[in-house]
């Protein structure tokens, strides 16, 4: 049973022992009102209900019989000085009643008859005294606050005003809440009255009057008079709010504890509706504490350090607002006024960091600072900056010409950390992604041509040898990527001439590593560069498979021959690839003296061809030629060598001569009629290489070939494997290959332009020079990018060739001439 519970069956109990000697009340002395008081039961109460919500009773029904005539001025007087000595019992901090005190229930019935039986004005007296008594308690509880008003000193003294404050706060709202109780019978009738207010919303922002709380409810009138003797009387309310604060700042020093004492202060705040005015001061504080804490910081820590301290910092304040802070604007505020003295302030130092924590791959601490940054709405700063870090650096790999053969690798590389960077640090934003396509777009086109050409001759060495130093899987991402790399060039026609010319030696030379990565390819730069793109490689591959039906028939035919002339077979295996000339890159014609086995063997095959197929030729290109070579060594055993044709014929040389007997170098060139260049680069390659490849001993030794020099069969040849591969070197391009592929890529871009400007105009008839241009360069950006110096060049050109003309009279103005 509850305190109001237990005052009401109290008052019931009592109310005809009150009455039913009404002359004796009206004959009795001052103290009359006690003897009556003394009939009903006396019990010592420190019960406590709940602080904030009176416990609703029901009506009491008082006999009829009418009290003394001066009833009303004596319970007045009783209550009120029962209400000065309920309130004064805890404010010296002790919570037991005075013995002097009348029960409790005797009070509650005191109240209830007074409200029964009194007139209105009766009442208003009550009110208006209970009042006077209630500011003059509050007065004295808080008048030890301002007897400490001058401890300012240290962490200790602070927390210890702030912890009285909140017992004196704790000790008021006991004892408001007995004073609550016994008057509730008057809390009832103003609220039947229609006369009790809440606490003004006022209260909160400090401007409530006397008349606000002239018919508050007797616990909200205790808090509102209790909240503005502490928070507006200024100097109070300043000593409050300035200990609140230090004791915050203390706390994020790590100083103290004192989360549960605020959640207690707190609460007060709230109870007094002065919420903003704490959630005010706090978030004030914060911002001076980060002004201060943030300026010394940025000036001791590294950037990459100080985005650590302020993304810790953050989420501190974020953690520790929910619990100091008693409204989410307030929480808010809080944060944003250390992100905004953390992040905001500094926030060009913060970027200026970005380089070193991407360079030093600080991918937590990116992230970071990508969520710093976008706290703060300045992502567009962090991408440009990121930008700069891609064309800076990446420009850096381009630009180093001496690694020009490390190129792709070290792109990609490259490629793959700021993939990373994008995916971890920045949380794969849209925008970013974006910002790295575009850098990459740049510093890969630093040097228009180059990185085309190495990402056609990256493609070559990995479709030559991925799956014997990868998996399927692992090569087919690295061309995936290697395609991405080519996606960004310009230069996209001299990717195909090089890359053309490299699957062309891969068909011929039987040199991929897998079919089913090389139509792979094709299916990928089609999707990328669209079927006339791969046309001619997809027409190499038909004239190789035409090629290998022609070879089948021409066995079938020496067979037959054989047996009708009854002449042995060749010692050897003959394999021709006839292929059309226009689908194939070109190569430069040397000329090689066979030996008389091969000579026959080719002039066989060429006189079965002629005869089938009357008025074509056939153009042999030895330099794309390879042999099997079977080879008795002396220490190494059998060997089969798989050679070049030009390394076959210098080979074969020395079947005639006798162990230990020397060629010179001008014997072999006699021999074999190979100009000198392509002499030396073979012979290099049979004598200078890898020692597990040296079949040949040159004389004297070195790595260079010279006019005066000698080789001889090298009978301490070593090598495990059984097959041996050297012809390497026709795999590799030379300087004068290197060159005419760009001079065929210079020459097709001319006659591209041409062609592109003569559609415009037969299109247009009649055009201006700027709407000519604009127009040209945008059917050819696909391709390659060109000046607007070189574009004028072919203007002129077809003037010559008298594709078009200048109109007379309108400057800049061209006509189409049929």
């Amino acid at each position: 049973m509850s305190l109001a519970d237990a005052l009401l069956s109290r008052a019931q109990a009592s109310n005809s022992a009150l009455f039913d000697g009404g002359s004796a009340l009206q004959g009795a002395s001052d103290g009359g009102l006690a003897a009556f008081l003394d009939k009903s039961t006396r019990t010592a109460s420190n019960a406590t209900t709940d602080k904030s919500t009176p416990v609703d009773i029901s009506s009491i029904d008082p006999q009829k019989t009418l009290p003394p005539p001066d009833y009303a001025s004596q319970a007045t007087t009783q209550l009120v000085r029962s209400v000065r000595m309920l309130l004064s019992s805890n404010s010296s901090g002790s919570s037991s009643a005075p013995s002097s005190l009348p029960p409790l229930q005797s009070l509650y019935a005191i109240t209830h008859n007074l409200v029964t039986y009194s007139s209105e004005d009766a009442l208003d007296d009550l009110y208006d005294s209970l009042k006077i008594e209630i500011e003059r308690a509050a007065g004295s509880y808080t008048a030890s606050l301002n007897g400490s008003s001058s401890d300012e000193g240290s962490a200790a003294s602070k927390i210890s005003w702030l912890t009285q404050l909140q017992s004196i706060w704790s000790n008021w709202c006991e004892s408001l809440a007995l004073v609550r109780d016994v008057l509730l019978p008057l809390d009832r009738h103003l609220l039947q009255a229609g006369t009790t207010t809440s606490v003004p919303a006022s209260a909160a922002n400090g401007q409530s009057t006397d008349s606000d709380h002239s018919r508050l409810s007797i616990w909200d009138l205790g808090l509102d008079i209790f909240g503005h003797r502490i928070l507006k009387d200024e100097t109070l309310a300043q000593m409050t709010l300035s200990r609140i604060a230090a004791a915050i700042d203390l706390v994020r020093k790590e100083e103290i504890s004192y989360r549960e004492l605020h959640k207690s202060i707190a609460d007060m705040f709230r109870q007094l509706k002065f919420e903003t005015v704490l959630d005010s001061a706090i978030v004030a504080a914060t911002n001076a504490f980060y002004k201060a804490e943030s300026k010394a910081s940025i000036g001791n820590l590294s950037p990459m350090d100080y985005v650590e301290y302020a993304d810790r910092r953050i989420q501190q304040e974020q953690q520790r607002s929910e619990w100091c802070l008693l409204t989410e604007q307030g929480r808010m505020d809080s944060v944003a006024a250390a992100r905004r003295r953390l992040v905001t302030k500094h926030a060009d130092k913060i970027l200026a960091g970005l380089p070193d924590l991407i360079t030093a791959k600080e991918l937590d601490r990116l992230a970071k600072t990508y969520q710093l940054i976008k706290s703060i709405d300045r992502l567009p700063d962090l991408r440009q900056a990121f930008a700069e870090y891609i064309k800076t650096h990446g420009a850096s790999i381009v630009n180093d010409r001496e690694k020009d053969e490390e190129m792709i690798e070290r792109l990609l590389e490259f490629k793959a950390f700021i993939d990373a960077v994008v995916s971890t640090g920045f949380q794969r934003d849209g925008d970013f992604i974006n910002a790295q396509k575009d850098s990459f777009e740049v510093f890969v086109n630093k040097r228009e041509n180059k990185p085309a050409e190495l990402i056609a001759k990256f493609l070559d060495a990995k479709l030559r040898s991925g799956n014997k130093t990868m998996t399927d899987q692992e090569l087919e991402f690295t061309l995936d990527e290697a395609l991405i790399l080519f996606r960004y060039t310009h230069a996209k026609d001299m990717f195909e001439e090089f890359y053309k010319r490299h699957f062309a030696k891969r068909l011929l030379l039987d040199r991929s590593a897998s079919s089913d990565a090389e139509r792979s390819m094709l299916l990928k730069l089609k999707e990328e560069c669209g079927p006339e793109f791969t046309a001619k490689l997809e027409t190499m591959i038909k004239d190789v498979e035409v090629s290998k039906d022609l070879m089948d028939e021409y066995d079938r035919f020496a067979a037959k021959q054989r047996r009708d002339e009854e002449s042995p077979k060749d010692d050897f295996d003959l394999s021709v690839s006839v292929l059309t000339q226009a689908h194939w890159p070109t190569y430069p014609n040397i000329e090689v003296a066979l030996s008389a086995e091969l000579s026959a063997a080719a002039e066989r095959f060429e006189g079965f061809y002629k005869n089938r197929n009357s008025g074509r030729r056939l153009h042999w290109q030895h330099s794309l030629g390879t042999l099997s070579i079977t080879t008795q060594f002396e220490k190494a055993g059998t060997k089969e060598l798989h050679v070049s044709t030009f390394q076959g014929v210098v080979l074969m040389l020395f079947n005639t001569l006798a162990p230990g007997q020397k060629l010179s170098y001008v014997d072999i060139r006699t021999q074999t009629g190979l100009n000198e260049q392509e002499l030396k680069r073979t012979l290099q390659s049979l004598a200078c290489g890898q020692i597990p490849t040296r079949v040949l001993r040159k004389l004297p030794q070195g790595k260079d070939v010279n006019d005066e020099d000698e080789f001889m069969f090298n009978d301490n040849f070593k090598n495990e494997r059984l097959r041996i591969r050297i012809n390497q070197i026709q795999l590799k391009e030379t300087a004068e290959e290197q060159k005419s592929t760009e001079q065929h890529v210079f020459l097709d871009r001319e006659l591209i332009l041409q062609a592109a400007a003569v559609r415009v105009l037969k299109a247009r008839k009649t055009i201006k020079h700027s709407e000519l241009i604009t127009e040209v360069v945008d059917q050819i950006k696909s391709r390659f990018t060109v000046d607007v110096a070189e574009i004028k060049k072919v203007f002129e050109i077809l003037i010559e060739k008298e594709y078009m003309e200048r109109v007379e009279g309108q400057r800049g103005v061209y006509r189409y001439l049929a």
